[in-house]
C-alpha cells in the first residue's frame, strides 16, 4: 500500500474512533442533565406497616355476678315497641340469674287500653310485684300515666334504668292501585316521658370523637366524673354513638365523656353519658350492655354496677294492684328460643302481665 493510501485509512479510522467518544460522552451528559437512574441505593430506613395497625382496646373482661343476698325482681318493658330486646342486654341479664335473681320482660296488658279486669293499670300491677325495671330505647311513647307509675315506683323505692339512644324512624311504603304511598313512623325512641319526672333528659343527637376514641369516632371513652356506685372500680369505658344525659343539681353524673363533640352542633365539652338521680339511673346508650360491648375495656365493670343497682333497692310501697304472676325459683323459662331457652310466661286471669320470666334454676 502506499504511504498516502495509508495515511488516508489512519486518518479515518481516527476519525471514526473520535466521533464515537464524542457521541458517548454527550450521551452521559445528557443522562445526568435529564435525570437519568441513580444506581446507588438510598440510605432511608426501613417502613414499619405496623404503624398503621389500631391500638387495640382490652376485651377480656367478665361481668360480675349481682349477689343482693336475696331475690329480687327485675321487670324489663317489652310493651312500647322497644328497640332493644333480651339478646340485645344478654350479659345484663346473665348476671342477675345467676346471681338469684328474677328477670321478667313484660310485654303488656290483655287490652288495648292495658287496664285489666280489675279496674287496675296492668303496669301497676306488673310495678306491684316488681323490685326493679328497666326501660330502654321505646317506640311509643309512654303516657302520662304511665310515666306517674313508673315515678311513683321509683318513690317508693323501686329501682329504675333508663336506657336511650339517638332516636330513629323507619319509612313503610305501601302500594294502592298502582299509587305508592310512604309513611314515616318512629324507629327507636327515648324514655324521656319518663326521665322528666326526674329532671333529667336525653339529648337526641351522638356525641364522637375524631382524636381519641376506640378506633372509630363514634366509639366514645367515658369516665369517672361523680360519686355514685354506678362508676365503682371504672377506669374507662367505651359507648356507641353514645347521647348525652343532661340533668339537674338533684341529679349526679356517673361517668362522663370529655373531649368530645356532640354531632348536630359540633360543639366539644365534656358530657355526661351515666346519670343516677336516687332510686333512677339514665344511660345514653345500650351497645355496653351487649354481647359484643360488654366485655370492653371496663364494661363489664359498669354492667356489674348496673345489675348491683337494680337488685339493691327496698321497694316500700304498693302500686295498688292485686299483683303480678307468681314465678316460683327453679323453673328457667323465656320467650320463644332466645340464648336461655324455654317457652313463654303465662299470664294471670286479668291479663295484666304477659311477662316473660327468667329465673335461676338453682336459686
Amino acid at each position: 500500500m502506499r504511504a498516502p493510501e495509508l495515511r488516508r485509512g489512519l486518518g479515518a479510522f481516527v476519525a471514526v474512533l473520535l466521533a464515537a467518544v464524542v457521541v458517548t460522552a454527550g450521551a452521559g451528559v445528557a443522562s445526568d442533565a435529564l435525570g437519568g437512574r441513580d444506581t446507588t441505593q438510598p440510605d432511608a430506613p426501613a417502613y414499619d406497616t405496623s404503624d398503621l395497625l389500631p391500638t387495640p382496646v382490652d376485651d377480656g373482661g367478665a361481668v360480675p355476678v349481682a349477689d343482693a343476698g336475696t331475690q329480687k325482681t327485675v321487670i324489663v318493658d317489652a310493651a312500647h315497641g322497644n328497640a332493644v330486646g333480651r339478646a340485645d342486654m344478654q350479659p345484663l341479664v346473665n348476671a342477675l340469674v345467676e346471681g338469684g335473681h328474677e328477670v321478667r320482660f313484660y310485654t303488656g296488658g290483655g287490652s288495648s287500653s292495658l287496664i285489666s279486669a280489675s279496674g287496675t293499670s296492668a303496669l301497676n300491677e306488673t310495678l306491684d310485684d316488681a323490685d326493679a325495671f328497666v326501660v330502654a330505647d321505646p317506640a311509643a311513647a309512654y303516657s302520662s300515666s304511665e310515666a306517674d307509675a313508673v315515678s311513683a315506683f321509683a318513690d317508693d323505692g323501686g329501682r329504675v334504668l333508663l336506657l336511650g339512644d339517638t332516636p330513629t324512624t323507619a319509612t313503610s311504603t305501601s302500594s294502592l292501585l298502582g299509587l305508592s304511598t310512604s309513611a314515616t313512623t318512629a324507629g327507636s325512641g327515648q324514655p324521656n316521658a319518663v326521665a322528666a319526672r326526674h329532671g333529667l333528659s336525653f339529648n337526641a343527637d351522638y356525641l364522637y370523637d375524631m382524636t381519641e376514641n376506640a378506633n372509630n369516632f363514634q366509639y366514645v371513652y367515658g369516665s369517672p366524673s361523680g360519686e355514685s356506685g354506678l362508676a365503682a372500680g371504672v377506669d374507662r369505658t367505651v359507648f356507641d354513638a353514645a347521647v348525652a344525659v343532661t340533668h339537674g343539681d338533684a341529679a349526679t353524673a356517673a361517668i362522663s365523656a370529655e373531649n368530645v363533640s356532640r354531632e348536630s352542633t359540633r360543639t366539644t365539652g365534656t358530657y355526661a353519658v351515666a346519670v343516677r338521680s336516687g332510686n333512677v339511673a339514665a344511660i345514653g346508650d345500650t351497645w355496653f350492655l351487649s354481647p359484643d360491648g360488654a366485655t370492653v375495656a371496663d364494661n363489664e365493670v359498669l354492667v356489674g354496677n348496673v345489675a348491683d343497682f337494680l337488685v339493691s333497692g327496698t321497694k316500700t310501697g304498693s302500686m295498688g294492684g292485686s299483683g303480678g304472676p307468681t314465678v316460683r325459683p327453679g323453673a328457667l323459662t323465656t320467650r320463644g328460643t332466645g340464648a336461655l331457652g324455654g317457652s313463654s310466661g303465662a299470664s294471670d286471669a286479668s291479663g295484666a302481665s304477659n311477662a316473660t320470666n327468667t329465673t335461676n334454676a338453682s336459686a
